[in-house]
């Protein structure tokens, strides 16, 4: 069956290499959908509906997610009427359909027949039907009636012209449930474990096993590490390999859906909605096996960002890293499958959005390079879960919601771009001086997490600290994994890359040695890639790499801050402080203004061959450090890089700037006197856009 579902893969990536580019015409740019659930209205009301979708602008519509239980009310009989009137009012107002595999949500009968199929908690609590993502994704039982179903959808639609692609599942997770600890996942889990090692000696070295008596005398005797069964901290070799088995088993899961439309569809593109920044499932895994890459986007939660209107427009570096990081991946054609569109109703607080950055959310995936964008759903919820999400329109079914007319605000803007178009326009000499790679490894995070060292670490703030920074010198940012090519990137920074091998250190040292800049920050090769300490000084194998020895680090209870100054400005740290020693030659950046080791560098700048690495140790609390020495970098690698506000983000894409402000306050865009202002104005208020050539 595995080398049945590998070669299918091949075979159809072979013959769609060309295709994206088929489904998504670069002179498009962007196509803007929205969700639609037949089942939950009267079939009177569907063709009104439909025709308005149409009429707002829309040019494709999501159907059929969550759906099982009426595609197959009862075992074996499956009822795809109601659907096909559905993809009918799409064909007849000229929309495209994305059809949503149900698998998110099985029916009762399944539940009730099969209730081995439902995950099982930490703490060995069974859940139940009746909310959704509670079906475990390692039952053989469960991925038996999924294929059924998936295969009768494929047979069914595969043919018809009006569906232009599918999406597998729905955010694909347990949600807070966190993972399944069913027998069939402890039985999954063991037969990866014996795929990776094949021996138990293997395993028992890789793990660390001596420590506390933890020898196992066979792979059968390993149970999924649970730290609500330990009366200690889990080992945390085997918790990264938790990490890693969870995320391989969700790719799996994908990849097995993904066969099973692969044997019937031809011309329809396949994705799935991974949910933004999650950090359970890696979307890498699963770059070979879907043609395009989605995510669902909910900016404002109820969080508290920076700002004091964050909470009204969510953290911008954190939607922009995904697209960064997705558009990296496969086909390259990325984009938010749901896009919230005003409050929603899951979050601690559900706030108004602030007005206009539904609009900004929009553009800003438009400027990032985003080729599509879905709006999470036309019509708001009468009964069920979701009664206060709000829609495109308000629950009489057709009054244009606040953010329904940003959304025609965002497709008018589109309209207009696309007569504006010009294929194969080059981005400008000094924005592109500025291209960076930012290496992202979700094991690195994974293991950062597990065993933090300090309750003040968060890896990804600390990662995002680096991305804001970059986005303030306006530099274009790619977002890549080891596998990529680093040498078409003047600048590359890899934070707080903690598990490392020799391969990769050689790697990164050619890339500065033949030219190339490279930025590492604190807690960078501290361990192998097992997640063990190197057998050698602290962080020894980075010494070369960087100019300098570590040989210790600090961290700072909470409540009290340390200093770092650099270029006569002090700045404050807390999480954690690599301490540096130069070798002859390096270049210190930022030292210790406090302390012990007051004195002792915080930064440091390598020349390297043609290039240099910079190796930055302190974690501030602002990234305001980070964000100035990557601007003393940049400028001394002549990119001449600006000086934009922090969340005030400005993007080139296809011929067009793009400015969109989450800032508190107005800001003015970096236009020359003589630019064309296609949307907005020179001055932009919070939440606004401006477009202009």
């Amino acid at each position: 069956m595995k080398l049945r579902i590998v070669i299918a893969t091949l075979l159809f990536a072979a013959l769609c290499a060309a295709q994206p580019n088929q489904w998504f015409p670069p002179e498009q740019m962007m196509t803007i959908g929205v969700y639609y659930y037949p089942e939950a209205w009267p079939e009177s009301q569907w063709e009104r509906d439909v025709s308005n979708i149409k009429k707002f602008g829309f040019e494709y519509i999501h159907l059929a997610e969550f759906a099982w239980a009426f595609m197959e009310p009862e075992e074996g009989r499956y009822e795809f009427g109601w659907l096909d009137k559905s993809v009918d009012l799409a064909r007849k107002y000229g929309l495209k359909v994305v059809l949503c595999t149900p698998s998110a949500t099985q029916p009762a009968w399944l539940a009730r027949n099969h209730p081995d199929i439902l995950m099982v908690r930490a703490d060995g609590t069974r859940l139940n039907h009746g909310s959704r993502e509670q079906a475990d994704w390692s039952s053989p039982v469960y991925r038996r009636y999924v294929e059924k179903v998936v295969e009768k959808m494929a047979e069914h639609y595969a043919g018809n012209p009006t569906v232009w692609g599918w999406q597998l599942d729905n955010e694909l997770s347990h949600y807070g449930a966190g993972m399944s600890y069913s027998p069939a996942a402890q039985q999954r889990f063991r037969d990866w474990l014996r795929e990776k090692y094949g021996t138990v000696e293997r395993l028992n070295r890789d793990w660390g096993n001596s420590f506390w008596s933890q020898m196992y005398n066979n792979i059968d005797q390993v149970q999924m590490p649970n730290p609500q069964e330990l009366v200690a901290g889990a080992n945390p070799h085997s918790m990264l390999d938790l990490h890693r088995w969870f995320a391989s088993e969700a790719a799996d899961y994908l990849r097995f859906q993904a066969s099973v439309l692969r044997r019937h569809v031809k011309n329809q593109w396949i994705t799935t909605n991974f949910m933004m920044n999650y950090d359970l499932i890696n979307p890498a895994l699963s770059e070979k096996d879907l043609d395009i890459m989605s995510f669902t986007m909910y900016p404002v939660s109820g969080g508290l960002f920076r700002g004091q209107l964050g909470f009204r427009m969510g953290d911008p570096a954190a939607v922009s890293f995904t697209h960064d990081f997705l558009r990296n991946l496969g086909s390259g054609i990325e984009g938010p499958m749901e896009l919230q569109p005003g409050q929603v109703n899951w979050a601690p607080v559900n706030p108004w959005p602030q007005p206009g950055v539904v609009h900004a959310w929009i553009m800003r995936a438009f400027g990032l390079g985003a080729r599509l964008v879905c709006v999470y759903r036309y019509r708001q919820p009468l009964a069920g879960d979701e009664l206060y999400h709000k829609t495109m329109v308000e629950p009489d079914g057709v009054t244009l919601a606040p953010g329904g007319k940003e959304f025609i605000q965002s497709i008018k803007d589109v309209q207009l771009l696309r007569t504006l178009y010009k294929p194969n326009v080059p981005p400008p000499a000094d924005y592109n001086a500025r291209r960076t790679a930012f290496l992202y490894n979700f094991e690195n995070r994974w293991d950062m997490e597990n065993h933090k060292q300090t309750i003040r670490w968060d890896s990804f703030d600390h990662l995002l600290k680096y991305y804001r920074a970059l986005k303030t010198l306006m530099a274009p940012i790619d977002v890549i994994t080891e596998e990529k090519d680093f040498s078409k990137y003047p600048y590359l920074v890899a934070p707080a890359y903690q598990l490392i091998d020799k391969e990769l250190i050689a790697r990164l040292t050619r890339y500065a040695e033949n030219g190339g800049t490279l930025i590492l920050t604190c807690r960078t090769g501290q361990k192998d890639r097992r997640g063990q300490i190197w057998e050698s000084l602290w962080a020894e194998p980075i010494y070369d790499l960087i100019g300098a020895a570590i040989p210790k680090y600090d961290v700072l209870p909470e409540g009290r801050n340390g200093k770092v100054s650099a270029a006569g400005k002090e700045y404050e740290w807390g999480s954690w402080a690599d301490i540096i020693e130069p070798r002859p030659g390096t270049e210190m950046l930022a030292s210790y203004a406090d302390q012990f080791y007051k004195g002792s560098a915080a930064a440091t700048s390598h020349r390297l061959g043609k290039g240099r690495a910079v190796y930055v140790g302190v974690d501030s609390l602002s990234g305001e450090l980070e964000a100035d020495l990557l601007r003393t970098v940049y400028a001394a690698g002549g990119s001449k890089p600006t000086r934009l506000p922090l969340n005030f983000m400005v993007d080139w894409r296809d011929g067009f700037w793009v400015a969109t402000n989450f800032t508190d306050n107005d800001q003015t865009i970096p236009a020359p006197a003589d630019a064309k202002i296609l949307t907005g104005s020179r001055t932009i208020p919070p939440g606004g856009v401006a477009i202009w050539q």
